[in-house]
Order: structure tokens, then C-alpha cells, then sequence
């Protein structure tokens, strides 16, 4: 067909004026959505206190600091000089050092081998006594410090009364944060959640005997022992303005509670809406290995790593039992390597030690550079997260802190727990009825020991395994989304 110029210049025309148009009727339409943003936040200094118990009561509050640092409020740090160092992956929070340590480095040692020979009485009313006595001049430094830094909200750790005492009194909003879920509000009659029940975490398959020793005699026998230190105490607090004196676990009743834990490792029960949930949180960015760890574990293939915390010092009993359990499964084939954080206690490893088989090991060479060709390393300070997220590492022997025992969940490796005080024991009856642990007691004569660490390295049935890759994979999503929640919950209150 033949088109002349006109027409080629009339239809040329015409799609001109028909694209025109469509882009004139497109463009002029009217938007007929919006979404929403929040427009509620206004900048509010919120101040966390922690001064006492380690990175497990810290680094996870820290990373919710961070979080509301971005949300546009300024954050503060108070602590002690002892637990400044747990700032360094919080760079965007103000840090406040407000006091020396509660105890000097010399005395906590003392104090963890004593309570590790405590019995669970015994222990609280120590526990008390350091916190309740040592702690009280801390009660007028945080009204001062909310008083000078305009506090709008104060988040308290569990074990910092001043700070809650001290929001209370200056009439600001505060959130009290813990490991494990301790508030009225959060218990029923077959919990147990108080230190002289933590060793059992349920009444499940107690005795009548073990329940009237929990419920009825315990009680009884710390009220005869520290009735005189609580009545101190409270004069001491009612001298600085304190009134009234309440029993810390009554303080943040009408207070949000954080808590860095879930329910599977809390045992199930109905709680209160002021008690939250938020863990197990942990933190994104770790050290890495140093280049002799490195090569260590890439160098072996079935790696037991052990470290026990910052508030726990094994005795040279347990260390014995510990490490010789470990040479002699090295001896049968069980474990190709061994690292050890040992922490600065070198001196309370034996010299030489002799396995069963009539072995005996050069002890002290151990604390040689990992990459001389030995299977065991001993190093001072260990990047824990990192040797745990090493494909090589094979199990876990940890004291049974709640943030070790996360970290282990969170890379799937199981573990043998060594409890020494506090919630450790509780928490290792925990692992055992998850069956991703076994708890390994102070207690057992060598062969048990040594048996306990065989039956979890060759897991037969591939309970271990299979039980800790559902709480891995519980761990990882709960931690995702856990300082989001936590950040929330802050601004909510």
C-alpha cells in the first residue's frame, strides 16, 4: 500500500498528540494512597546502670542502646570502671564511669572459689551482704547523675537496686533488665526462679523431701542468717532517703521487665504484659581468630573449646578432672584438639598430669602459641563467638552462663556444662532435658567424666545434633528481631 508525505505527516502528527495526551492523563492522575510513619518520637535521654555481673547482664542492653541511639534519643552508659571495656561495640552510647569496682580483681577471685564451696543459703547471704552493704552509697550517684543528665528513663540490670530505688525517688519511668525471668509477675508455684531455687528450675519429678528443703527450710534458714545484715541494710538505705525500703524483687512491679531469654529455655508458664521476652539477643560483630587459632582449627577437625565466663575460677580439682577427661579422649580418638581460655589462672593448672592409660603430660607446655604443632592451646583471652562459629569446633565446656549457653544455641554446638553458682545449675539441668547438653558434675569420679565426654562428641542416636539445630535455628531468628522488640518495648514506657 502507498502512503503519500501527507499522510505519513498526518499519521506522524497523530500519534504525537495521542502520546500527549496519554501523558497528561497519566501524569494529572491523583495519588490515591499514603503511608504511614510514626510521628510520635521526640529525643529522650535514657540511661542503662549496670555495674556488677559480667557481659551477659550488658552486651545485650547495649546493642538496644544502639538501636535507640539511631532512632534519634541519646543514650548513656553508667557503670562501673571494671565493666567500662563493654562499650567498645556500643561506639554511638555515651559512657559514664561513676565508681571503682565493687570488688578488686584479687577479691572477686576469692569470692568465686568461696561460692563455688557454698551451699545455696550460704551463698545468698553473701550475696546480699556485697550487694546490699557495698551498694548503697551507689543510690545517691544515680540521682545525681539523673539529676545532671536530664534522664527521661532509666533501664536498671536486675542486680542494680540503686538505680531503681533512685528512679523511683526522682519519679522517672524505669525498665528493669535480666537473663532470666524473676518478677512476681512472672511465676507460678511450679517455677522456681529466686537463688535458693535455681538449681531446680521446675518442681517437675521432685520429691517431697527435695520440695519442703526448696520451699519451707532454705527460706527459713537464710531469714535466720541474714535477718540481721537485711536490717542493716535497710538502715543504711532509710539514712540516705530511701523510703520506702521494699524487697527488690517488688520494685519494678509496675515496670516493664526485659528479659534476654525465650520461652523452650524458660520453662512455660503464664506471665504478666509487663514482662517481655526479647532473647536470646546477640550482638552482630565479633572479634575474629587470631591467625594461630586460625590455623589451629583449621588444622583439626573434632575441636572441644573451654572457657568458664568472667565471674566463675575453676579449683585445680576441677581443672583436673576437666582436662584429663579431655586427654583421654584425645587418647581414643574422640577429639583431635583442645582449646582452653584459660583467663590469667594459669597458676592453678597442675604441672604434669597422668591419664589412665599411665600418660603423662607436660602441662605447662600447653600455654605454648597454639601453632607449634600441639593439639592443645591454652591462650589467655579467647574470641568465643569465633572459635564456636568454626566449623571444627565439636562441642562447648562452659560454666553455663545464660550468654555462653545463647552463643552455643546460636552456632549449633553442644555442650557440657560445668555450673558453679547462681543460675548455672539450673540452667545445666535445662540442657539436659533439651538434650542438647549434659551436665558435667564436680562431683563424678574420672571414668563418668570421662564417659560424659565421649557419649556427647560421638552422639550414637544424633540426639545432640538434631536438638541443637532447632534451637539454633530458634536462636537466629529470635536474635534478629530481638533489639527491634527491645528498642520498642523502651519506647513505649
Amino acid at each position: 500500500m502507498y502512503i503519500g508525505m501527507d499522510g505519513m505527516k498526518l499519521a506522524t502528527i497523530s500519534l504525537a498528540l495521542l502520546l500527549t495526551t496519554s501523558n497528561f492523563v497519566f501524569g494529572s492522575a491523583e495519588q490515591t494512597t499514603f503511608d504511614l510513619e510514626p510521628d510520635f518520637r521526640t529525643q529522650k535521654n535514657i540511661l542503662f546502670s549496670a555495674g556488677f555481673g559480667g557481659s551477659s547482664h550488658i552486651v545485650w542492653v547495649l546493642s538496644i542502646l544502639e538501636e535507640l541511639q539511631a532512632r534519634g534519643h541519646h543514650t548513656i552508659y553508667y557503670t562501673r570502671e571494671d565493666h567500662a571495656k563493654f562499650i567498645k561495640n556500643a561506639p554511638s552510647v555515651e559512657l559514664i564511669v561513676g565508681a571503682p569496682p565493687l570488688v578488686s580483681k584479687d577479691e572477686m577471685q576469692a569470692i568465686q572459689r568461696g561460692l563455688a564451696s557454698m551451699s545455696l543459703v550460704d551463698q545468698y547471704v553473701y550475696l546480699i551482704d556485697l550487694f546490699g552493704n557495698r551498694g548503697v552509697d551507689s543510690y545517691t550517684r544515680h540521682l545525681d547523675i539523673f539529676s545532671k543528665k536530664k534522664v527521661d528513663l532509666a533501664i536498671c540490670d536486675h542486680f542494680d537496686g540503686s538505680c531503681a530505688e533512685a528512679a523511683i525517688k526522682a519519679k522517672i519511668p524505669f525498665i528493669v533488665t535480666s537473663t532470666f525471668a524473676f518478677s512476681p509477675d512472672s511465676l507460678t508455684p511450679y517455677v522456681n526462679r529466686d537463688m535458693l531455687t535455681f538449681h531446680h528450675p521446675t518442681v517437675k519429678g521432685l520429691s517431697f523431701s527435695e520440695r519442703l528443703q526448696d520451699k519451707v527450710i532454705s527460706p527459713m534458714q537464710f531469714l535466720l542468717k541474714a535477718w540481721s545484715t537485711m536490717q542493716n541494710i535497710k538502715k543504711k538505705k532509710q539514712a540516705i532517703g530511701v523510703d520506702p525500703v521494699v524487697h527488690p524483687s517488688e520494685l519494678p512491679k509496675d515496670s516493664f521487665k526485659l528479659v534476654n531469654s525465650f520461652f523452650g529455655f524458660e520453662p512455660s508458664r503464664p506471665i504478666g504484659p509487663l514482662v517481655e521476652f526479647v532473647g536470646p539477643i546477640i550482638p552482630k560483630t565479633h572479634p575474629v581468630l587470631s591467625a594461630d587459632l586460625q590455623q589451629f582449627l583449621d588444622n583439626h577437625r573434632r575441636v572441644v573449646y573451654v572457657a568458664f565466663g568472667q565471674m566463675a575460677t575453676p579449683s585445680r580439682k576441677d581443672i583436673q578432672l576437666i582436662l584429663t577427661s579431655l586427654l583421654e579422649n584425645m587418647e581414643a580418638g574422640k577429639l583431635d584438639g583442645v582449646i582452653w581460655g584459660t583467663r590469667g589462672i594459669q597458676e592453678l593448672f597442675p604441672e604434669y598430669l597422668t591419664t589412665r592409660s599411665n600418660t603423662t603430660y607436660d602441662v605447662g607446655s600447653f600455654f605454648d602459641k597454639p601453632a607449634n604443632g600441639s593439639n592443645i592451646a591454652f591462650v589467655n583471652w579467647a574470641p568465643q563467638v569465633a572459635i564456636l562459629h568454626h566449623p571444627s569446633t565439636a562441642m562447648f565446656i562452659t560454666h553455663g552462663g545464660a550468654g555462653s549457653l545463647f552463643e552455643s544455641m546460636y552456632e549449633g554446638v553442644p555442650v557440657a556444662i560445668f555450673p558453679f553458682f547462681g543460675d548455672q545449675p539450673g540452667n545445666a539441668k535445662t540442657m539436659e532435658e533439651l538434650g542438647i547438653g549434659r551436665w558435667l558434675k564436680r562431683d563424678y569420679d574420672q571414668s563418668t567424666a570421662t564417659a560424659l565426654i565421649e557419649e556427647i562428641l560421638e552422639d550414637k542416636t544424633g540426639k545432640y545434633k538434631r536438638n541443637i539445630n532447632r534451637f539454633k535455628a530458634i536462636a537466629q531468628v529470635r536474635s534478629r528481631s530481638g533489639v527491634i522488640r527491645g528498642a520498642d518495648i523502651v519506647e513505649e514506657a
